[in-house]
């Protein structure tokens, strides 16, 4: 009979049904790895977060009001995800919305929750925020050439795509320079978007790429006088010598999302994203300026 199966096979096949079983209930367990509450809760953070001085005060308030001991890591989007993913941290702060959704529906991450909005703007030396003055003539003396003010004329632009589109065609002439993020962090995938929604991908001389590290780009674009994206948080921590030039596209939103990892299981975990959704959590992000509290569910 076709359906019949020798003694030998049916044994085989419960002893591998077996060996399924605990296989199964093994890697369940490693999934779901208890921590204990004595344990600092690991928490990485967006690093440009932490640049901006918003996760500092963050981890300040909280200890004050629950007494979790956090201990933070500072670093890009696209490497906090993947050890959250691991469980090598217990909760992440990250910006990058369509590789934290792909965790969400794989059950990767859980209690996924938007906590703070910035703002994204292109920036360029502060000189090109204000109009360039007249040169006066002098007698006797050749004119003088003006000096350089916004070459690619995005100042005051609400429309990111457009601004990078006459950043693209400047730059082709020779005119200016645009500095990209050298890591894979929330600007990274901002900057992708952008450039995306303004037409073809950009390539030449004028593009450069900055090395790692949250204000890398921004001070390259300083010291070489260069045009920039950068949240604006992180803008005004790093003081003067560049202003923003186009703002206010809500294509530049940088929202920036808190989630638990599904492979552990540290018993503070769910009340820091508790806190940091609730009442608490939101003061503090509205009084530190240059972010928006996420909006009420």
């Amino acid at each position: 009979m076709s359906g019949f199966l020798p003694p030998i096979d049916l044994r085989r096949r419960k002893l591998l049904g077996a060996a399924a079983s605990c296989l199964a209930w093994a890697g369940s367990a490693q999934a779901q790895q208890r921590r204990p509450q004595t344990d600092p809760l690991l928490v990485g953070v967006e690093a440009a977060l932490m640049a901006s001085g918003l996760a500092p005060r963050l981890r300040e308030a909280v200890a004050r009001d629950t007494g979790i001991a956090i201990q933070l890591t500072a670093a890009a989007s696209g490497d906090l995800l993947p050890r959250l993913e691991r469980g090598d941290l217990d909760v992440a702060i990250t910006q990058a919305p369509d590789a934290e959704l792909s965790l969400d529906r794989q059950g990767l991450i859980h209690d996924r929750q938007l906590i703070a909005i910035g703002e994204y703007v292109l920036a360029g030396p502060a000189a090109w925020a204000r109009p360039p003055k007249p040169v006066k003539p002098v007698k006797g003396k050749p004119p003088e050439p003006p000096a350089p003010s916004d070459p690619a004329g995005i100042r005051g632009l609400n429309d990111a795509a457009a601004a990078l589109i006459r950043i693209a065609e400047a730059g082709a002439r020779g005119e200016c320079s645009f500095i990209a993020t050298g890591e894979a962090s929330g600007t990274r995938y901002a900057e992708a978007a952008l450039w995306k929604a303004a037409g073809p991908k950009p390539f030449g001389p004028w593009l450069r790429t900055a090395g790692p590290g949250p204000r890398a780009a921004l001070d390259l674009a300083r010291e070489t006088g260069a045009y920039v994206l950068v949240e604006r948080g992180l803008l005004v921590a790093a003081g003067t010598g560049m202003a923003a030039l186009v703002s206010g596209d809500a294509r530049m939103a940088a929202e920036y999302r808190a989630m638990r990892s599904f492979r552990v299981n540290h018993p503070a975990g769910k009340l820091f994203i508790g806190w940091l959704a609730g009442p608490n959590g939101r003061a503090v992000v509205g009084r530190y300026g240059n972010y928006r509290v996420a909006p009420k569910a």
